[in-house]
């Protein structure tokens, strides 16, 4: 009987890793890029959980969510291109199934707090316009 009552415990300790490890935001770097080149351009990144405007080359704060996070940039150069990224699991959701939280992974994906986006992201322009390229 000890051993399920503590193996109850552990169990319900070790769901919801990602929930408690990882928080509702990420931060993501974000450049503009012309011809292998970056540049400068004013960007909006959004999903299913908010809109931030903020300045290429630089870092924007997202509220993490299942859905595709969409960082629209664009500048005196180019028209506007949007790039469109998906969430992923986190290496902390991961524990979650391997030591049978269900539950736990649930939360994890209700909430988006097991999901990442990349935390690098470039949006190529097709086509430019910026002075001294070639």
């Amino acid at each position: 009987m000890f051993k399920i009552v503590v193996s109850t415990i552990m169990l319900l300790l070790t769901t919801g890793c990602a929930s408690f490890i990882g928080e509702g935001k990420q931060t993501v770097s974000v450049q503009a890029v012309c011809y292998g080149r970056s540049m400068p351009a004013q960007c909006v990144a959004e999903n299913g959980r908010g809109r931030t405007r903020f300045f290429a080359p630089g870092q924007v704060t997202v509220q993490r969510d299942l859905t595709a996070l969409r960082v629209t940039c664009k500048s005196v150069f180019v028209d506007s291109h949007t790039l469109r990224v998906w969430p992923t699991v986190q290496q902390a959701m991961a524990g979650n199934v391997l030591l049978g939280g269900v539950v736990g992974a649930g939360v994890d994906v209700a909430t988006a707090r097991g999901l990442q986006y990349p935390q690098e992201l470039q949006v190529v322009f097709p086509s430019c316009n910026y002075a001294g390229m070639p």
